[in-house]
């Protein structure tokens, strides 16, 4: 086949929307479309066509209509008309936009709309469901405040020692929250990871880097890895009059007798029952 057959080919395939123009790195090249879409674009009028095509484009994501028509250069009428017509014959429908609900996107009919579109999991016929996001959220908090301290009913706000490394990942909460059926809605880690980060920020839970990985060794580019499993740990409401920091992490900061301790006093570090169980690795 010379460039003259080619060049015909090519030019009947794009009439029956069989194959369709791309760019790349400023490259035109050529991709094929699907049977079953070509099928249905070849059926219809040029401007119908030039709808379709511009819609299938879109995928998932969808097409607002102001950027529709930029893109098939159609005067509003004639594209509302291919609009309309191709919705009467279910070839494409329009949805709502979480982000803009204003906006009337359009994607093919059997399309399912991406969760950057419907909002995922967080969200029911567009609105986002707190009271689910609530519950999922104390279920989270219960969980990882079971597997924070240790369970000692001698010694008063136990701590584990700083060489403890179980705290939970968000693999784990996913797992407690499928195995449990709390939720009916299947939940990606990363949905998780967004419910934790909620909680990070509300100061009921923090984010510890994960054992393996010395800080040293750790930059802050490798904080949104996927393959990085951070742990969580909660953070123990205190009554203590003193600002939670490090120093509450210790026996010191929720001392009874903080105040009587010294080095040479009747209460001292050399001496301190609750010292030596937190330190007892």
């Amino acid at each position: 086949m010379d460039v003259t057959e080619a060049h015909l080919a090519m030019n009947t395939l794009l009439k029956k929307s069989a194959i369709e123009i791309m760019s790349l790195n400023g490259e035109n090249l050529l991709r094929a479309i699907d049977l079953k879409d070509a099928e249905k674009a070849s059926k219809l009028d040029e401007e119908g066509r030039l709808v379709f095509n511009a819609i299938r484009a879109a995928g998932n994501v969808g097409i607002w209509t102001k950027d529709l028509k930029k893109k098939t250069n159609l005067h509003m009428i004639v594209l509302n008309r291919a609009l309309k017509l191709l919705e009467q014959k279910h070839e494409i429908k329009a949805v709502k936009h979480v982000k803009f609900p204003t906006r009337k996107i359009y994607m093919l009919f059997n399309t399912t709309p991406s969760s950057e579109v419907t909002g995922g999991a967080w969200y029911t016929d567009q609105e986002l469901d707190t009271d689910f996001i609530d519950s999922l959220k104390a279920a989270c908090l219960k969980y990882i405040t079971a597997r924070s301290f240790p369970r000692n009913e001698t010694v008063r706000d136990a701590v584990f020692g700083a060489d403890h490394e179980h705290y939970p990942t968000a693999t784990e909460v996913r797992r407690f929250i499928t195995e449990s059926r709390i939720s009916s809605i299947e939940l990606s880690v990363k949905d998780i990871t967004s419910l934790l980060d909620v909680l990070v920020y509300d100061g009921t839970i923090e984010k510890k880097s994960p054992f393996a990985i010395g800080m040293e060794d750790f930059s802050d580019e490798e904080d949104g890895d996927e393959n990085v499993q951070w742990s969580y740990k909660a953070v123990r409401k205190t009554t203590s009059r003193l600002p939670v920091e490090a120093l509450t992490e210790v026996p010191c900061g929720r001392c009874q007798v903080f105040t009587f301790c010294s080095e040479n006093g009747p209460v001292s570090p050399f001496n301190c029952e609750y010292f030596k169980v937190w330190l007892d690795w």
